[in-house]
């Protein structure tokens, strides 16, 4: 039987890889600021410490206990026995919330076998994440947490679950992390539009310069395309021979692409110099 307040942070790897620790630590940061956050959606005066109880390395799971400084439970209900787990689930779940569906509890953890809920407390769950996820301070932390899982190879999912040995009550593959970091997002005005990817591409032709120039890239089994490197950071890296990687041909990258279109002629087109690079995902910084 899981502890009311017990939880569980896993990470998974990719075989024979090893996870980036500062990606670990900044993406722990931004997972408690969710559970801060969704905390105040439930109650606005709420506060929840979370202790790591300890560590797994082989998988990178973090145990941590909620600890709520105030009781702020009676305040909001006190109809259910089991109304504490229930509140532990839905505020765990904040961090997996669909960006566009409606949550429910069935989309994240199926059939009764991982969660023994009645038909009540399903509802009731519902509810908790229907507030969480309409609270902007809660889509912010989770976004910025599936960046920061982005930019580590290494990490193949991510997982949380009720304890150690319990089954996960929702898990997101590496394949999902850009689509809930919001980098998938359109931003449009009458007549533009800016839309922003994440991709796999080859690099065909750098410029080896500290500056915000045309590089040239190809993705598989599309055209080549010229985009501005505007990650400074990757740029400064390059200088500096902080990359891992050395020239060669066939270079794979994953960038975040920021690509502005004007609606022309009743087609979208890129604009000129409209393709840009605003993030370098791999090949690493040093």
């Amino acid at each position: 039987m899981a502890q009311d307040d017990l939880i569980s942070l896993r990470f998974g790897l990719r075989e024979d890889t090893s996870a980036d620790l500062e990606v670990i630590a900044s993406a722990t940061l931004q997972w408690i600021n969710v559970v801060q956050a969704a905390a105040r959606s439930l109650d606005p005066d709420a506060h929840v410490r979370i202790l790591i109880i300890d560590a797994d390395k082989t998988s990178l799971r973090l145990n941590a206990v909620f600890e709520w400084v105030e009781k702020q439970l009676e305040r909001i209900d006190t109809g259910s026995s089991q109304y504490p787990r229930l509140r532990k689930v839905a505020i765990a779940l904040a961090v997996f919330l669909a960006i566009d569906a409606g949550p429910t509890v069935d989309h994240y953890i199926g059939d009764t076998s991982t969660i023994n809920l009645n038909d009540e407390d399903r509802q009731r769950i519902d509810k908790l994440l229907e507030q969480i996820k309409s609270n902007p301070e809660v889509s912010r932390p989770r976004q910025h947490f599936f960046r920061e899982l982005e930019r580590d190879p290494a990490i193949s999912s991510v997982e949380i679950s009720e304890g150690p040995s319990a089954e996960p009550l929702a898990s997101v593959p590496s394949t999902e992390f850009a689509e809930r970091s919001g980098l998938w997002r359109i931003e449009e005005e009458e007549g533009e539009r800016t839309t922003y990817h994440v991709m796999d591409v080859i690099l065909i032709r750098p410029v080896l310069l500290n500056a915000s120039r045309s590089w040239r890239f190809k993705p598989e089994g599309l055209p080549e395309f010229d985009a501005v490197m505007r990650d400074r950071a990757f740029l400064s890296a390059l200088e500096h021979e902080y990359i891992q990687e050395r020239l060669r041909t066939g270079i794979n990258m994953k960038i975040r692409l920021e690509v502005k279109e004007h609606f022309r002629n009743n087609t979208w087109k890129v604009r000129r110099g409209g393709r840009s690079i605003t993030q370098v995902i791999s090949p690493r910084i040093v």
